[in-house]
């Protein structure tokens, strides 16, 4: 029989994730996009940014009780004291209450009229990206593995804020400031985006790298096995946006007719493989065994 745990722990991590990244993300594209973003498109973003904390937050809270019930193994461990005191003293509970204060700080800082450079934007990033070293595989190699994964994260969480943006920009470009305004800033992330997927890649690469220990791992176990389903989705996002970057947004430059529609279409497909990467993430850190 299937525990309910068994079903909570990852579809909480599955929530979790996405909430990550988008809050990462829209504060990192609006400090570094700032100069090709309508006021319009800023407005978009951080009210995205905002519910995505949001969402953090809640998610980040729910996952003490829920470990609480693991470890108890009984839905009445879920609101006992001392069970949820003892799950607060693991690496679990301090990495649930760094991030709910990182998501916390984010809420709070958006809030305030701050400049998109402002470095007190980070802080909230910061600490949720830290949250996430502090248990779980990011352990296992030390510092190592915990910086690796921290850099994994930012270029991820600032491509992940990218998307929503940009495909409301494509969907009604007029709102954001017209096809020009699009097509600069499309154009701008792609010369960004080369960068990030170098980044993504040697920390990606060096990071399973450290986890797996070996090759054949990656083809002999269940780890292993949604790693290489996890390539598999990077290389199908590395096409779309080369697609976007090479075609699309040349053919916006052009005015071609529908070129904005079909970036939005585009953009909805890369969407959906980082959806892809962030299941497969999910069932990895809390489903599956981890190599020896």
């Amino acid at each position: 029989m299937i525990e309910i745990w068994t079903i909570l722990t990852p579809v909480l991590r599955l929530a979790f994730y996405p909430a990550v990244l988008l809050a990462i993300g829209g504060v990192l594209f609006t400090a570094l996009m700032r100069r090709h973003l309508t006021e319009a498109t800023a407005a978009y973003t951080k009210a995205v940014t905002g519910r995505a904390a949001l969402a953090g937050f809640v998610v980040a809270a729910l996952q003490v009780p829920v470990a609480a019930g693991n470890l108890g193994g009984d839905l009445a461990s879920v609101t006992d004291g001392m069970m949820l005191t003892l799950v607060l003293e693991t690496p679990t509970g301090s990495a649930a209450m760094a991030s709910m204060a990182g998501f916390l700080l984010v809420l709070v800082v958006e809030r305030c009229r701050l400049r998109p450079q402002n470095p007190a934007r980070l802080a909230g990033p910061v600490l949720v990206v830290i949250s996430l070293t502090l248990s779980g595989h990011a352990t296992t190699g030390g510092a190592a593995t915990a910086a690796l994964l921290a850099v994994h994260l930012a270029g991820l969480g600032f491509w992940m804020g990218a998307l929503l943006p940009l495909r409301a920009m494509s969907l009604d470009p007029q709102v954001h400031g017209g096809l020009q305004v699009l097509a600069d800033a499309a154009a701008a992330f792609g010369r960004m985006a080369g960068w990030i997927i170098a980044m993504l890649v040697v920390a990606g690469v060096t990071y399973a790298a450290l986890l797996l220990g070996s090759f054949s791992a990656l083809l002999t176990t269940s780890y292993g096995n949604l790693l290489l389903v996890k390539i598999v989705l990077v290389g199908t996002l590395l096409a779309l946006a080369a697609h976007n970057r090479w075609r699309l947004v040349p053919d916006i430059h052009e005015g071609r007719d529908g070129a904005a529609r079909r970036l939005a279409s585009s953009i909805g497909w890369e969407t959906l493989a980082v959806l892809g990467i962030l299941v497969a993430t999910a069932l990895m850190t809390s489903s599956v065994p981890f190599p020896s």
